[in-house]
């Protein structure tokens, strides 16, 4: 090193980075999230999401306070109970997002947006994550949430997109380099199961949430701040009686948390 030349850290674009995680109609809890880091001084610049996870980031990236959040997902029209019925081609249509999105975001592209957005899908035929970032919005929206055999799959050209969660369901890769501190919200948090209670439906709820939750605890760990509510799995994923709970749960779990790092 010459005498006098000094090596600086390059600073990164933005000051607080945000991954939402998947979780169905838990994604409600997202909002709570935001409610609670808003609170404690923390604004997000740049965000990234799969699944509910990225439906919620599009609204705030749009310029939706949590307030208006919470109140656009008690309405109706945000997972209304008629479009969980199933079609004769055996998938739930997916028509209440694309209306929804068009009546709350009409402009309907990356480009449009107040902040950066990065929006996780899953490429089913190469077995790999795309991370969506231009372009049309409520395509990338829709192939994050295409849940398999619930959803119909996405289709690009020779692509065919599922939901992002499946292989990154804390999608913290796109933005990691570019913010200075990382959050990570994540929504699908186990309660303990005892044996006599695993039906087959739980059986295989809990088989999936354990796979998915592989990547989203190793993905955790790079964060500066992680932020798991307990027993996330005490509310259902499409039943919309629990909303207000949901939204109760991630709030107090994150004013929590919050205060004792404050406290610390």
């Amino acid at each position: 090193m010459l005498f006098g030349q000094h090596i600086f850290k390059k600073k990164k674009e933005h000051q607080v980075g945000l991954v939402l995680s998947g979780g169905g109609l838990r994604g409600i809890g997202h909002i709570g999230a935001l409610k609670a880091l808003e609170e404690h001084g923390y604004r997000p610049t740049i965000l990234s999401g799969c699944s509910a996870g990225a439906i919620i980031g599009a609204f705030y990236a749009a310029g939706y306070t949590p307030d208006e959040l919470r109140n656009i997902a008690f309405e109706s029209s945000f997972f209304p109970r008629s479009s969980f019925r199933l079609r004769m081609s055996g998938f739930i249509d997916t028509g209440f997002l694309s209306k929804l999105f068009q009546q709350y975001i009409p402009a309907n592209t990356f480009e449009m947006l107040k902040m950066p957005l990065y929006v996780a899908v899953t490429d089913i035929v190469a077995g790999k994550t795309e991370y969506l970032h231009s372009g049309q919005l409520d395509q990338a929206l829709l192939a994050s949430s295409s849940l398999p055999l619930l959803f119909p799959p996405f289709k690009s050209g020779e692509k065919v997109y599922y939901d992002g969660g499946i292989l990154d369901n804390l999608p913290i890769k796109p933005i990691i380099t570019q913010c200075e501190f990382l959050i990570g919200v994540h929504v699908n948090a186990l309660a303990p199961v005892s044996a006599q209670a695993l039906t087959v439906r739980k059986t295989m709820d809990q088989i999936v949430h354990l796979a998915i939750g592989q990547s989203v605890y190793r993905n955790a760990r790079k964060c500066h701040l992680f932020i798991d509510p307990p027993a996330m799995n005490q509310f259902s994923m499409f039943n919309k009686r629990d909303a207000q709970k949901i939204y109760d749960h991630v709030y107090d779990h994150t004013s929590r948390q919050l205060d004792q790092q404050k406290t610390k």
